[in-house]
This record gives C-alpha cells, sequence and structure tokens, in this order.
C-alpha cells in the first residue's frame, strides 16, 4: 500500500517542474473538455452583447453594474477569435489555467513545494473552478488579478524591489475594474499589513502611498457609478442573521469544497471539509513566519465583508467569492498535509471523489445544464414555418434571442400587458401569423403574473406543442378556423354549463391533432379549481389520446370564474402516429384533482359524469 513517504520519495525523484506541467495539462484539459457543450445562460448572453456594442459604450458608466475592465477585453477577444461560444469561453479556461499555475507558486512560497503542489491539484480538479472556467463571465479573470496582486505583494516584502509594488497596483487595479467584490481583497491586504505593520515600519509609509494611488485611480470610475450602484441597493436586514451566515459561509465554503452541481444531500458532504479548513487556520494563526497571516486574511476579511454587504444588496452568490478560492484551497492542503497518515489520505481522496462526482454531473448529467435556449431555438428552428412568430414575453431574453435567433423568423417582443400599444400589435399579429411560438423565459412573475398573453392565445388559437428547457418554456399555438355551432345543455354539478362546442377534423399541423372549440358558462361562484379532461376513446372505450389541464391552459382557473362569466377555451388533442385508422369519440368531462372524483352531468346524452362531443374518423 502507497503512504505518503512513499509519495513523497516518488514526487522528489521527479522533477518538480516536470510534475506542474502534468497538473497544467490535466487542468487544461479538464476545462477545455466539452466547453461548448453547455448552451450560453442569461449572464453569458448579456456579457456578449453588451461586449459587441461600440467600445465607447462598453466603457460607458451606468449601462451595466459590473466595472468595464472584462467587457472590454471579451469586445477585443471576440474582435480577434469570433463570437463561437468555444472562442467566447476560452477567454476564462486561459485564466482559469494560469492561475493553477500561480496558486502553486504561492502554497510553495508559503509551505513548501508539496503544498503548492497540493493546492495546485486541489484548484485544478475543483469543480467550482472547472465550472466557472467554462463561462464568458470575469469570474476567472478576477480570481486570477487578486491571486497574481497577493503574490506580487508577499515578493515585494521579502525582497523590496519596487517592481513588485508597481506590479501589485497594476493588477489590483485590473482586479478592481473587473469585479467589485475586489475591494475585499484589497481590504484584506491593508488589515494584514496594518498587523504585520511592525515587521515592516520603512514599509509601512510606502504602502500607505500606494493605497492613496489606488483610490485615486479608481474615484472617477466610482463618482460616476455610484448612482447607478445606489438604485441597485435594497435594505435586507435578515441576512445579518443566521440566514446571512448560512448563505454567505456556509454555502460558499460547501459550494467551494464540493461545487454546484450537486444534490442537496451531497452538498452537505462539503461541510466534511471543514475539518481540514479548520486545521489549516490553526497551523497559519500559530506559525511564526508573518507572511502565513495574508492566508488567512485573504479568506477571512471577503467573507466577513461579503456578510455585511449581502445585507444592502439585493442578492449574493457564492461566485461572487470565487476570488477567494485559492486561499480556501491553500488553507485546506495545509491541513491535509500536516494531519495524520490516515488522516491526509481519508480528506484527500474525499475532495477527489466528491470534486469527480460533481464534474460528472456538470458534464453528463442535463439537470445540471446552465442554460437551455439554444436547444430550444434549434427546436424552432428546425420546425418553423414560413408565416410563423415568435412572441418573446419577457425582455430579459433579447440578448440570448439575438445570439441565437435566425432573422428569417419574425419575432415580437411584447409590452407590458396593460399597455396602449398591445391590444393593436395582438390584433396584427392574429392577423399576419398562423402560427405563434411563445417563449417564455424566467420568473413569469416579474413581466406577466397572471399569465395575460396565455390566456390569449389559448382563446384564438389551439396549443399544438409545449416543451419545457432550462430556464424557459416554449409552446406553439395554430390557428384555425372552427366554428362553434353544436349546442349543449350540459350541466357539470349545477356550477358548469356547456354551452356551445365544435369538434374539427383531424389537422397534420406541426402534428396530428383534433382542434376542439367550447364555451363553457359559470353557473356560480366556484371555489375550487377542476380539471378539464377531454380523451379519444375507440369503439372499445380504449383510451388513445387525451388532454388534462385546467382552463386556457391553466392560466384561468374555475376558482377565478365568477357567477354568469362566459368562457371561450381551444384545445387541441394529439393524434400519434401509432392510431389506428377508424372512427373515435371525442368525450369532455371535468375532475377534482385532488381527490379525483369527477363532476356528475344533468344531460340525457351523458354517461354519469362525461359528455360525447362527437365521432371523428382517423384516417
Amino acid at each position: 500500500m502507497i503512504n505518503i513517504n512513499s509519495f513523497y520519495r516518488l514526487f522528489k525523484k521527479i522533477n518538480l517542474n516536470t510534475w506542474m506541467v502534468v497538473v497544467l495539462l490535466f487542468s487544461f484539459g479538464i476545462r477545455i473538455y466539452g466547453l461548448d457543450y453547455h448552451d450560453l445562460w442569461g449572464d453569458e448572453a448579456f456579457s456578449v452583447s453588451f461586449s459587441k456594442q461600440n467600445l465607447a459604450l462598453v466603457l460607458s458608466p451606468g449601462l451595466e453594474t459590473h466595472p468595464p475592465l472584462y467587457h472590454l477585453l471579451l469586445h477585443i477577444w471576440i474582435r480577434l477569435t469570433g463570437d463561437t461560444i468555444f472562442a467566447m469561453r476560452y477567454l476564462s479556461v486561459l485564466s482559469s489555467v494560469s492561475l493553477v499555475a500561480i496558486t502553486f507558486t504561492i502554497g510553495k512560497r508559503l509551505s513548501g513545494s508539496i503544498l503548492g503542489f497540493i493546492a495546485s491539484i486541489m484548484i485544478g480538479v475543483s469543480s467550482f473552478s472547472v465550472y466557472y472556467s467554462q463561462e464568458v463571465r470575469m469570474y476567472t479573470l478576477v480570481v486570477f488579478f487578486c491571486t497574481v496582486a497577493l503574490y506580487a505583494d508577499l515578493k515585494w516584502e521579502v525582497s523590496g524591489h519596487k517592481k513588485w509594488l508597481y506590479m501589485f497596483i497594476v493588477i489590483m487595479l485590473f482586479a478592481l475594474f473587473t469585479h467589485y467584490y475586489s475591494l475585499f481583497i484589497l481590504i484584506a491586504h491593508n488589515v494584514y499589513k496594518f498587523h504585520t505593520r511592525k515587521y515592516n515600519r520603512h514599509d509601512w509609509g510606502i504602502w500607505i502611498n500606494s493605497q492613496i494611488v489606488l483610490m485615486v485611480l479608481c474615484l472617477p470610475w466610482i463618482l460616476a457609478q455610484s448612482d447607478f450602484v445606489a438604485s441597485k441597493a435594497i435594505i435586507r436586514w435578515d441576512q445579518l442573521s443566521l440566514v446571512g451566515i448560512n448563505n454567505v459561509w456556509f454555502d460558499t465554503l460547501m459550494s467551494f469544497g464540493i461545487g454546484n452541481t450537486v444534490s442537496t444531500s451531497e452538498q452537505w458532504l462539503g461541510l466534511l471539509l471543514f475539518l481540514p479548513l479548520s486545521m489549516g487556520i490553526r497551523f497559519n494563526s500559530q506559525n511564526k513566519s508573518y507572511q502565513r497571516f495574508a492566508i488567512l486574511y485573504w479568506t477571512l476579511v471577503p467573507l466577513l465583508c461579503a456578510f455585511f454587504v449581502a445585507s444592502i444588496m439585493p442578492f449574493y452568490y457564492s461566485r461572487y467569492l470565487i476570488l477567494i478560492l485559492p486561499a480556501y484551497l491553500i488553507l485546506v492542503g495545509q491541513g491535509i498535509r500536516f494531519g495524520s497518515k490516515l488522516f491526509v489520505w481519508s480528506f484527500s481522496i474525499l475532495f477527489l471523489a466528491l470534486n469527480l462526482i460533481s464534474l460528472n454531473n456538470y458534464f453528463f448529467d442535463k439537470q445540471y445544464a446552465k442554460g437551455g435556449y439554444g436547444q430550444l431555438m434549434n427546436y424552432i428552428h428546425n420546425n418553423y414555418q414560413s408565416s410563423d412568430a415568435i412572441l418573446l414575453q419577457n425582455g430579459a431574453q433579447d440578448a440570448l434571442y439575438k445570439y441565437y435567433s435566425k432573422s428569417v423568423i419574425k419575432s415580437y417582443n411584447m409590452p407590458p400587458w396593460n399597455s396602449a400599444e398591445m391590444t393593436l400589435l395582438l390584433d396584427q399579429i392574429k392577423s399576419d401569423h398562423h402560427r405563434l411560438w411563445l417563449i417564455m423565459y424566467g420568473d413569469p412573475a416579474g413581466y406577466d403574473p397572471d399569465h395575460m398573453l396565455e390566456n390569449w392565445l389559448h382563446q384564438v388559437a389551439y396549443h399544438s406543442y409545449h416543451g419545457d428547457y432550462v430556464d424557459g418554456s416554449l409552446d406553439l399555438f395554430v390557428q384555425a378556423d372552427l366554428d362553434i355551432d353544436e349546442i349543449s345543455d350540459s350541466i357539470f354539478d349545477d356550477v358548469i354549463k356547456l354551452n356551445k362546442f365544435g369538434v374539427g377534423k383531424v389537422v397534420d399541423d406541426f402534428y396530428r391533432s383534433i382542434p376542439i372549440s367550447l364555451e363553457w358558462t359559470a353557473l356560480a361562484d366556484i371555489d375550487d379549481d377542476y380539471t378539464m379532461f377531454v380523451h379519444l376513446i375507440d369503439e372499445n372505450d380504449v383510451l388513445w389520446s387525451q388532454v388534462d389541464s385546467q382552463p386556457l391552459g391553466g392560466t384561468w382557473p374555475t376558482s377565478k370564474w365568477i357567477n354568469g362569466e362566459t368562457v371561450y377555451d381551444k384545445v387541441a388533442l394529439t393524434v400519434k402516429n401509432d392510431v389506428p385508422s377508424g372512427l373515435y369519440r371525442v368525450v369532455i368531462g371535468w375532475y377534482n384533482l385532488y381527490t379525483m372524483e369527477r363532476l356528475s352531468v344533468k344531460d340525457v346524452n351523458s354517461v354519469k359524469d362525461q359528455v360525447e362531443l362527437g365521432v371523428v374518423r382517423i384516417p
């Protein structure tokens, strides 16, 4: 059995540079693998759209929450390499692989080559690091800048050469102009300097001057952007409690240990890494080398700052603190390195196993897909007709739509439902287009909480297709001329009356389906939400197709109906290819979804709990 000593002897036999080449190649390979497998998601698409603008707009304050450096670099990168997903994400891959190298260098400087090597392996295989290395976002770039800035600071302390201080100022400035949370790293540097100033009294004054330089260089942007950022602020006092501690500290550190792409039960396994983390913190706090405090403050100060800032901002995500990931892994690596042999092997295997599980989910489990808008648009492109139209119900999808759409399909950015232009636009859409694709993106509560557009579509067209995708859904509505000319006096439990209906012939428009038009009247105020069913049944009462839905695609449940209200609904009963030709009955009824009890019908043609609408021939 291999023990830590044999590993160490093997490690010493092979040149350190050779080991690092292996680690870097592995890190590069795992980050380049499947780089364009996941579709762009919303924030990535925004980065692409924003960076493609005129350079003056990219650098203008008040247009984007984040500082401009990443978008400036992406603007140049896209011009050089193109806007394919692979090319754009490759920029993040480069900074992420470089981060592996600089993490090794810092770990080696603080505790020797073994720790540097362990830390480089950990960040190389880190699922959290790999996840964000495959995004068109600024996160891997900012953590790279922050880590290089720390290295420059440590070198300046030891050598005294001002070139390292100048390098720190420049790189720290890059970080501050990449993400605002870099300010927490700068605060950590200053806390560290204040703590260790007795060791470097001469350099303390020089350091203060460097901070003044940074402040002067950042001040114009801060003043120009302050109103815009302040407008996003919102007080959340609940974050200054155990809720905030859980969100900012525990969730973040668990994500660092096991990544984002695991189940809730698996994520809690990341808590086990708190043991080597605490041992690493204890080791650093007791070590005589004052530079060890740099890692402690690099980890703890941003965590504390984020806890307080989260209470005045509308949201917090663990990715914002990715800039302390190398420090976290160095501390965990120290805790593992200086434990017993059993401890070393147990926690090394645990870390690798947790992150390999997370990486496997990320690469191969669609449940953890970042985005699905490209798949959604591909479905439209493969099935559209020349007279189709796409209705975009949420303006937040505009950047995604611009990236994935093809100009041959007419699209409409739908205004708010109650706006003056909506009525005229709906009339135009209904007149000009036979088939309507509706893309629902994000949370409808923010743009159409009452689902009024869906409600309208279910009244004017037959619902022919529904598909669920990551962050959105796709529905196809097909208009068809069908008169509601069949009279009915069917009454369901004295609360719902079927006035009229129409059953059409089988149509082959996208899918084979039977269009059905319905006119209902509420005979009383209804407290319950009843589900309507439409069945296609053969002569032997075998069910071949069905639709189960609340009225108007679920947008107008019966609990909203008031006494005397008339409701018009359209249903498309799908006829699959395996349905044999012949005559089939179409029946309709209602039931309570919770009790599965059907409503009884008062009609001479009824069969206790359903009404026959007619007979259709399936060719």
